[in-house]
């Protein structure tokens, strides 16, 4: 508590507005038991009340419209059903006019039969009288002996798609009257050729009341004009036949004959007096309830106001003591424990130890790639990738563990009750995957990652500083084996950082003594191995008690401590002067990340070369993928104009980043290295011949010389002259060896 001020005034410096912001949000968190209480006794009760009653208003109509227009279906339905009994009923007596006619009885008698006069007599009168569009008369057999077919009298032979429908009429023929009279008829819905059709039948009947040996048939089917006449009767809109399923969009009749077999649906579109109805009042019942739904929320609002300035007035006090002590010890970005607050509690985490014989991990992580993520999309975009990286952390940890954020990109989790090492490794397996997913920012995918070192109390330490140094230690050896991993700290980690500072101050010493470093040189071969056509200038560190020291461990170290510029440089000096002894041969300098991005590195570079007098077509400068992933564009720019200066440029290690191939059709190289790990594969892994034979054809398609790395075997060598290589180097041909020994390189060759 009496570091608060300080820290206050140390946050408050700079961050003025954050502050100001953080103190808003604040007050709406104090508020929020006021807002539940308000909403929970106020606002839901009056929101229930109106959601019931326009829920019942909407029911109540909606049941009206249904019930009226279900109703006037009903209604309908009643109509057709009426309108196609009085249908069938016109038939029959339309039928009887002639089945009962004695001058027909007699003139069906005679032998041959007058078809003229059947023709004006029967089936003109049933045809243009009544719409009867087939009329038969059958024999006592049931056979035709006349046709009358759609206005005029045809052939009588076609009968046969007649046969079920009137057969079946015939049987019912045959069943006496109960009124005791001779003469029988029916009348019918049928089928005919999958057609409705009202069908009538009849004996033809003389004055005398006897039957006669002749049956009357007449056939009206249900087309379009029988259906607009029956609407028209029945006042029905659109009624039409649908043969099978009903239309699901209209009104339905099954249309069935007396007995009750099913021959169809009559569809209609029905009238819908209800949905009329809710067409003229639906717009009034809505503005009621939207004029009463306005008048509700006014009234909440003026009730909200009045309580919570109320509220504010009550709690602003607490809420400002509660903020200052929030910001005292909470970061201001993430709301996460600032650093002060990480130490109080790892403090009496640490002396519960004792007492409790419990464990405690402290694990410290730094962000990999923040900083390419601010000078891509800028510092607000950092700081959205910071509050999102916390959010990500808090969700990982348990509730009685702590995140904090100590500043910049570095965060720390303290776990208490650690178990068992393994616990603390999935945790770190899981940030590490959490962490490794992309961010969105600015509408724009973006990929960081996490180095985690770990430390544990009490066997690591069981003080404070003590602890965070040696969890920075295993933080260290993480970011410097690859960064994505963890690392947990051991006894040989503090030793390997005191040896490495040794060694970091061996390397100053040298640099400025230039005793124990050189400058060696190693050939590259034309593809038949016999002739040198260029070298590649190499430090070597020859360490006055460890011995040689490879570049993979003191190049590193030359970077931390910002020696490598230097490095860079005196190798160029040293590759300038040699490169004016043998001007045949390509001089090849390797080209550090750091060196590259240095502020007018274009300018020095150019000013070591005219100063040593040489030209820079003999330079070949290698670059590495990582140069060209930081800032794609300052890249182009950069090896435009060394290019433009004369110097050639070489892709090193290619084939080993995510997006190498993207970079030959952006940047304009003049060789690429095929990586030693491709060269050694050959013969060791399947396809690795078609990968090197893809590469060289590309770069070939290209314009491109390609060069192999790492050729130790002759087989190697034969297989990369097959893939078509330009150039090879390594082992096979000769190391890397000082400047005193090229002229013995270069000598055997020439003379073999």
């Amino acid at each position: 508590m009496k570091a608060c001020p300080e820290i206050y005034a140390s946050l408050k410096e700079g961050l003025r507005y954050r502050c100001q912001t953080e103190e808003i949000i604040k007050e709406m968190k104090i508020s929020d038991s006021f807002r539940s209480h308000f909403i929970r006794e106020i606002l839901l009760p009056l929101v229930l009340v109106l959601l019931i009653t326009f829920s019942a208003a909407s029911f109540t109509v909606w049941w009206a419209t249904s019930r009226s227009n279900a109703s006037a279906e009903a209604q309908q339905q009643q109509i057709i059903k009426t309108s196609l009994s009085q249908s069938l009923e016109e038939m029959i007596i339309q039928h009887r006019s002639l089945s009962l006619w004695d001058p027909l009885a007699r003139q069906l008698a005679l032998t041959p039969k007058n078809t003229a006069w059947l023709n004006q007599n029967v089936g003109s009168w049933l045809s243009g009288m009544f719409g009867h569009q087939l009329v038969y008369i059958l024999d006592a057999n049931n056979q035709p002996v006349y046709r009358w077919e759609n206005g005029k009298n045809v052939s009588a032979t076609q009968f046969a798609h007649l046969q079920q429908p009137v057969m079946a009429m015939v049987q019912q023929l045959q069943i006496p009257r109960q009124s005791g009279s001779h003469h029988r008829d029916r009348v019918d819905f049928t089928l005919i050729d999958n057609r409705p059709a009202a069908l009538a039948m009849g004996t033809v009947d003389g004055d005398n009341g006897q039957s006669s040996r002749f049956t009357l048939v007449s056939i009206k089917y249900l087309d379009s004009n029988y259906l607009e006449s029956l609407a028209q009767r029945s006042l029905l809109k659109d009624l039409r036949y649908v043969d099978g399923n009903p239309d699901p969009n209209g009104a339905n009749w099954l249309l069935t004959n007396k007995e009750g077999k099913p021959l169809g649906h009559l569809s209609w579109r029905p009238d819908a007096p209800g949905t009329q109805m809710l067409h003229v009042i639906g717009p009034l019942v809505l503005v009621v309830v939207l004029i009463i739904t306005m008048i509700c929320v006014v009234m909440i609002r003026r009730l909200w106001l009045s309580s919570l300035k109320l509220s504010q007035s009550l709690l602003q006090l607490s809420a400002s003591e509660a903020q200052a002590q929030h910001l005292a010890f909470h970061d201001v970005l993430t709301g996460l424990p600032n650093r002060a607050l990480v130490e109080d509690r790892l403090t009496q985490l640490l002396s519960k130890l004792i007492r409790n014989d419990e464990q405690v991990a402290l694990l410290l992580l730094d962000l990999d790639r923040f900083k390419l993520v601010n000078d891509t999309y800028g510092h607000h975009a950092g700081d959205d990738l910071i509050i999102e990286v916390g959010h990500r952390l808090s969700h990982l940890v348990r509730e009685k563990d702590s995140v904090g954020r100590l500043g910049g990109d570095e965060f720390v989790v303290i776990i208490d009750g650690v178990h068992s090492p393994r616990d603390i490794q999935q945790l770190c397996e899981k940030i590490i995957e959490s962490l490794g997913r992309s961010f969105t920012l600015l509408g724009s995918e973006t990929w960081i990652g996490v180095s985690i070192g770990v430390a544990l109390a009490p066997q690591d330490a069981t003080d404070r500083s003590e602890i965070m140094r040696k969890a920075d230690i295993a933080l260290y050896e993480a970011k410097s084996q690859g960064r994505g991993q963890y690392r947990v700290f051991e006894q040989v980690m503090d030793e390997s950082v005191k040896t490495r500072q040794q060694v970091a101050a061996d390397l100053r010493l040298a640099l400025q003594t230039k005793r124990d470093l050189a400058v060696y040189y190693q050939p590259l071969m034309d593809i038949s191995g016999q002739k040198v056509v260029g070298l590649e200038a190499l430090m070597r560190w020859n360490h006055p008690v460890r011995g040689p020291v490879p570049p993979t461990e003191f190049i590193p170290l030359a970077e931390e401590m910002g020696l490598i510029i230097q490095i860079g440089e005196w190798v160029l000096r040293e590759a300038c002067r040699v490169s004016l002894a043998w001007p045949e041969l390509t001089i090849a300098v390797n080209v550090s990340p750091l060196q590259f991005r240095a502020s007018g590195f274009v300018e020095r570079i150019k000013a070591i070369v005219k100063k040593e007098k040489t030209l820079p077509s003999r330079i070949e400068l290698e670059i590495t993928e990582g140069v060209l992933i930081e800032d794609e564009k300052e890249a182009q720019e950069i090896i435009k104009e060394l290019r433009q200066a004369g110097f050639r440029i070489a892709l090193d290690d290619f084939g080993t980043g995510y997006s190498s191939l993207n970079y030959l059709s952006h940047f304009p190289v003049d060789k690429i290295k095929i990586d030693r790990s491709f060269t050694q594969s050959l013969g060791m892994t399947e396809n690795s011949v078609a990968i090197i034979e893809s590469v060289v054809k590309l770069g070939q398609a290209m314009g491109l010389t390609v060069t192999a790395e790492g050729v130790e075997t002759s087989s190697q060598m034969s297989a990369l002259a097959e893939a078509g290589c330009n150039q090879l180097q390594g082992y096979l041909f000769s190391q890397a060896v000082p400047e005193s020994q090229i002229v013995g390189l270069l000598a055997p060759r020439k003379a073999g």
